[in-house]
């Protein structure tokens, strides 16, 4: 997990970004999670999908990894790195949308999110489904 240092107000988030031109989503986050760790995510597994509105409107893909290769960095452009324990992600503060998708992470089924946001990203009304 990145623990933000500058912008955010100290929360825990995984790594993941943005598109580049002519990327898949599994393009993305195998790209994204090298830049931002040093490590290459084996075999990654879509977890779930998210979307989400406030002012603007996304959709988060969400992946899961059993292995990885390389060197943990000891911190990203956005800040701090630290590895938490699966059973340890809900005691930690995270983005309050993350936060409510966490216990389906690592699950067997994919999951699907729609959350309305307001202007800081606090979550105020969500509804997600296994599928």
């Amino acid at each position: 997990m990145i623990k933000f240092t500058k912008k955010w107000g100290q929360v825990y988030a995984p790594p993941g970004g943005k598109f580049e031109e002519g990327e898949s989503p599994l393009d993305c986050i195998i790209r994204e999670y090298y830049e931002e760790t040093g490590l290459t995510l084996i075999n990654p597994k879509l977890q779930g999908i998210s979307y989400w509105k406030d002012s603007a409107e996304g959709i988060i893909f969400v992946y899961t990894a059993d292995d990885y290769e390389g060197n943990l960095l000891s911190a990203s452009e956005e800040g701090k790195l630290e590895w938490v324990k699966f059973e340890d992600l809900e005691k930690i503060k995270q983005f309050d949308q993350n936060q409510k998708f966490t216990p389906y992470l690592f699950k067997d089924e994919l999951f699907e999110g729609k959350f309305s946001l307001d202007n800081k990203c606090k979550v105020l009304e969500y509804r997600i489904r296994t599928m």
